[in-house]
């Protein structure tokens, strides 16, 4: 009274075909994922910088401005900018 029924087993070129469609399906949303990822980490200090409706000078700047620089010195933004490439050079070469 057992009735035998053959299995349907896929092909091997249906098989492949599937795991070829889901390798594709998985990278396409992974370049998705990580496309928004970076826009969203690009536009995120954007939107910071554009919406503050007042900008005051920041404390460094304030005592720049009090700060006269000596005849012949650099301004100390442009001094602070120049110490800070040096100290990049010297960590680079350690």
């Amino acid at each position: 009274m057992v009735r035998q029924s053959g299995t349907d087993a896929p092909g091997t070129d249906e098989v492949l075909l599937q795991v070829h469609h889901r390798l594709h399906v998985r990278r396409r949303r992974q370049t998705a994922i990580a496309s928004i990822t970076c826009l969203l980490l690009a536009a995120t200090p954007l939107a910071f910088t554009f919406n503050t409706g007042s900008t005051s000078p920041t404390l460094a700047e304030t005592v720049s401005a009090t700060v006269r620089p000596a005849p012949g010195e650099l301004p100390a933004p442009l001094a602070g900018y120049r110490n800070s490439l040096r100290n990049h050079q010297t960590m680079t070469i350690i």
